[in-house]
């Protein structure tokens, strides 16, 4: 867990992030061990904590392993691309969880933790 990612992940997500339609503005929060950012959205929808995982595999020791800053809620965006593990949100925790395609899909929401993307049979 913590900072290791290739330099091109987090432009990637930043530059995403700005083109989304949701999306206001974002910053960058300061923490020792991870990328974190605030995401301030548009359509009067709350902010949302977004922190970077670089595990490979994201299971319950990245969950019991979170920054105290994703306590009161937030999204742990799982940032390496070929990542895999654990991709179902916290809904008790107000914790979403997943790769940047379901974190896109649930900034449209104000209760974005409980964002599920469609299932590829029904799309």
């Amino acid at each position: 867990m913590g900072k290791n990612l290739h330099y091109s992940i987090r432009p990637f997500i930043e530059r995403v992030l700005m083109n989304h339609m949701a999306v206001r503005e974002i910053e960058k929060i300061e923490l020792d061990k991870f990328y974190a950012y605030r995401v301030k959205r548009n359509f009067n929808l709350s902010d949302v904590t977004v922190v970077l995982s670089d595990d490979y595999y994201f299971g319950s020791s990245s969950l019991l392993d979170k920054p105290e800053i994703l306590k009161n809620g937030g999204f742990f965006l799982i940032a390496r691309p070929e990542a895999n593990g654990i991709e179902e949100s916290d809904i008790a925790e107000r914790l979403g969880i997943g790769k940047i395609g379901k974190l896109l899909g649930a900034l449209n929401k104000e209760n974005y933790w409980e964002y599920e993307p469609p299932k590829k049979e029904d799309e």
